[in-house]
């Protein structure tokens, strides 16, 4: 058994039938409003398919979210369309009820064996000490992913999520595993779909349900918390697009993404 939850709620609730197939637990304890959050999907998809070849970090990997999932029994089912000296891509499906819900496309490869030139880098937001910001979301109850997460925010942005906002679609700050867990690249897809959406800053509150996610992953986190910085430019007729960038502890780049979902007030 694991101390820590994520993997007790992906490495541990995938169990292996076969052909790369995988009976698979969704866990209650990642909803937002009752429904689970697009991120710990992606994750438990990212963890089951990783098992499937021989290279060690995820590249990129898109999903797209057809239909409902709801917490309980589900099957994971990876496909490896291609395995390379240096890449490898698999297709993955979780299927619940006869029924594909999240669709994914995962590029395989090794961070730590490339190389060549880099720059210019996007440097991290410059925030405020920890102690100078706010909590993150207060909202609890049919929202338990809130509770796997500690959140740090500017204090205008802190009460724009709650309900006071900025007018700006912009959304920064930090977040950590409120149990301890160091991030790794498995775990990035909850953080990437895990912070107060940046539409909450123009006022537009409610369920924002992801429609599509891309995630770039560009290096293993080290320790400690995660810089998160958001950005939507475009809010039409419900329909938004995010980039989110993140940082570690080191303010290295650890992983970018871009995802189109919908602002669903009433």
């Amino acid at each position: 058994m694991t101390e820590y939850l994520f993997d007790a709620d992906t490495q541990e609730a995938l169990t292996p039938v076969g052909h790369g197939e995988w009976n698979a637990r969704v866990s209650p304890m990642w909803n937002i409003d009752g429904v689970p959050n697009g991120g710990y999907l992606m994750a438990l998809c990212l963890v089951a398919a990783g098992q499937e070849v021989s290279h060690p970090d995820p590249l990129s990997m898109t999903s797209h979210f057809v239909g409902p999932t709801k917490p309980g029994e589900a099957t994971v089912a990876s496909r490896v369309i291609k395995r390379g000296r240096s890449l490898s891509v698999t297709a993955v499906e979780l299927v619940q009820n006869s029924r594909v819900t999240v669709t994914s496309l995962i590029t395989w490869g090794d961070l730590s064996a490339l190389s060549g030139p880099s720059g210019p880098l996007r440097p991290p937001p410059i925030l405020p000490e920890n102690s100078e910001m706010q909590g993150g979301p207060q909202e609890r109850g049919a929202s338990t992913f809130i509770e796997r997460f500690d959140f740090l925010m500017p204090s205008d942005m802190a009460m724009g999520a709650a309900g006071r906002p900025t007018g700006r679609a912009e959304a920064r700050g930090r977040m950590r595993f409120e149990d301890g867990r160091p991030p790794d690249l498995m775990s990035v897809p909850v953080f990437a779909d895990g912070f107060p959406p940046a539409v909450f800053q123009l006022g537009h509150y409610g369920w924002a349900p992801t429609l599509e996610l891309t995630i770039h992953f560009r290096a293993r986190p080290h320790p400690g918390w995660l810089t998160i910085d958001l950005a939507s430019s475009h809010l039409l007729e419900g329909a938004f697009e995010e980039d989110c960038y993140i940082w570690d502890s080191q303010d290295n780049l650890v992983a970018m993404s871009r995802q189109m979902g919908r602002t669903l007030v009433g």
